[in-house]
């Protein structure tokens, strides 16, 4: 009886109150709405701020995008609980009755979407998630109908009717003025090049204003430069900084390439971009360890970079070899070999006219072969340890099937009997991520990289803990697991 009065007592209080003010006729029971139908339930509305529709530069740097509204005099205020922009989080905060973002953060935000700086209005699809403050203390969320506008970086620079040139540590170019690299232009506002890189670390770059170039004045020549955002960022793609960047105000920094090899480097003009690749032809074996075959190419080099590939396996048997390319794989007129047949030369010359197959200086033994594709040389190093782990199986592991350990959803590779220790298969990767290789399906061995490399057709990099990114897609997938040496071949 007791809880019955009090029950009574409490309904009679909401009752007067509503009888009150019919504003507060919700307070009560906020938590009796869901956040789709709590806005409606206290008249509050969305609808476009006076910035929807945005063309940088902004005034003041703060972009008004979606008003509030409401009828109800009970509200006191809004909590930003969360934005999106064409489906993705973006920071933002209310200010009064309007949702706000920075203009500078939106800008990187909406050029990150589309890979471009270009000065093109970006449709904007815009969902807000707010806290509706009540003038009582009490609060609940409340979900806003979508909104819609656009969004318009600032103009770009005009392409410059000279082109451009790369000056930084590449073959025969280097910091000198004197000597820069031109880049070739396409005609579509692309602008390419090739480059060797030279050091095992980070190799240091800039583009410049084919206009300001001069053989000896840097003061000219640096007032058009143009990088990237982070010091040494080897992020690719990656967005273009230039001078008097009005978005990306740290000023011009530098921009590096990983590792020795070759790269090819493009320049968007029109989206302010640039891309870089790695260019290393395919080199593979033909001879004992696959049979002779024309077809067969799972006895890949292992790519070291600058145009270096080696290969590790017991040799075993003499007139061992011969090299194709991987364009000219099948044509014996295209082969690289040694111009005295069944040579065992610890190393020598390789010629590709009326090449002869070569061996390893003695057979049934582990060496590496090392071929320079630049100086078509070759060596052979015997390795010190003759019984390497040998494991019983080798699989890759990774984003693509969750990192779950069981057999199954591991992509398990073949050894060649032929070739001990070299491993190989053919997949399909369906979803971009970090993949690994592993020994015996287990993490007692793996293999990773050190970091993310650039990457054309062929990825390769130091082995190291780290994951291997690749996007989705079909590859040929190489391991060595005495050297830890792998290629991922992308199948176009």
């Amino acid at each position: 009886m007791k809880k019955t009065l009090l029950y009574s007592l409490a309904a009679m209080a909401a009752f007067g109150l509503a009888g009150c003010n019919g504003d507060y006729d919700d307070w009560a029971s906020p938590q009796a709405y869901g956040p789709e139908e709590a806005a409606a339930a206290y008249g509050v509305t969305f609808s476009n701020g006076p910035e929807a529709t945005a063309v940088m530069p902004d005034e003041d740097g703060v972009i008004q995008l979606v008003e509030i509204k409401t009828s109800n005099s009970g509200v006191a205020g809004y909590t930003l609980k969360g934005l999106t922009v064409n489906g993705e989080e973006i920071e933002g905060t209310v200010s009064g009755n309007y949702i706000t973002v920075d203009a500078a953060t939106l800008a990187k935000f909406i050029e990150k979407q589309n890979n471009s700086r270009a000065a093109v209005a970006r449709p904007l699809e815009v969902k807000s998630l707010v806290s509706i403050n009540l003038e009582n203390g009490d609060a609940f969320t409340a979900e806003g109908a979508t909104t819609t506008g656009s969004f318009t970086p600032a103009p770009t620079p005009a392409i410059d009717s000279k082109g451009y040139f790369l000056l930084g540590d590449f073959e025969n170019v280097g910091w000198n003025l004197p000597t820069p690299l031109w880049m070739e232009d396409n005609g579509d506002g692309t602008f390419t090049a090739k480059v060797t890189t030279v050091n095992d670390g980070s190799n240091w770059f800039k583009f410049y204003a084919g206009s300001l170039y001069d053989n000896a004045d840097w003061d000219k020549v640096n007032s058009g430069q143009m990088g990237c955002a982070e010091n040494g960022d080897a992020t690719t793609p990656n967005f273009l900084v230039y001078t008097n960047d009005p978005l990306y105000t740290g000023g011009v920094q530098t921009p590096t390439i990983e590792g020795k090899g070759t790269f090819n480097i493009t320049l968007d003009m029109k989206n302010l971009t640039y891309t870089i690749t790695r260019a290393e032809s395919k080199y593979y074996i033909v001879g004992n360890l696959q049979g002779w075959s024309q077809t067969d190419m799972s006895c890949m080099f292992y790519a070291q970079g600058g145009n270096s590939y080696s290969y590790t396996t017991k040799w075993n048997g003499a007139w061992d070899l011969k090299i194709w390319e991987g364009g000219d794989f099948g044509n014996w007129d295209k082969a690289f070999g040694t111009a005295v047949d069944g040579a065992t030369d610890a190393s020598g010359s390789l010629v590709n006219k009326d090449a002869q197959s070569f061996a390893a200086p003695s057979q049934n033994e582990f060496w590496t072969l090392t071929v320079d594709m630049n100086s078509l040389s070759y060596s052979w190093t015997k390795l010190g340890n003759q019984a390497p782990a040998t494991y019983s199986a080798v699989s890759i592991i990774g984003d693509f099937n969750g990192w779950k350990t069981d057999n199954n959803s591991e992509i398990d590779m073949t050894q060649r009997p032929s070739a001990p220790h070299n491993w190989y298969v053919r997949a399909t990767i369906p979803s971009a991520g970090g993949l690994k290789f592993r020994a015996n399906h287990d993490w007692a061995t793996s293999w990773g990289s050190t970091k993310d490399y650039a990457v054309g057709d062929v990825y390769y990099g130091p082995t190291g803990t780290e994951n291997i990114t690749v996007p989705a897609g079909t590859y040929e997938f190489y391991l060595n697991d005495i050297t830890g040496q792998w290629n991922i071949v992308a199948v176009n």
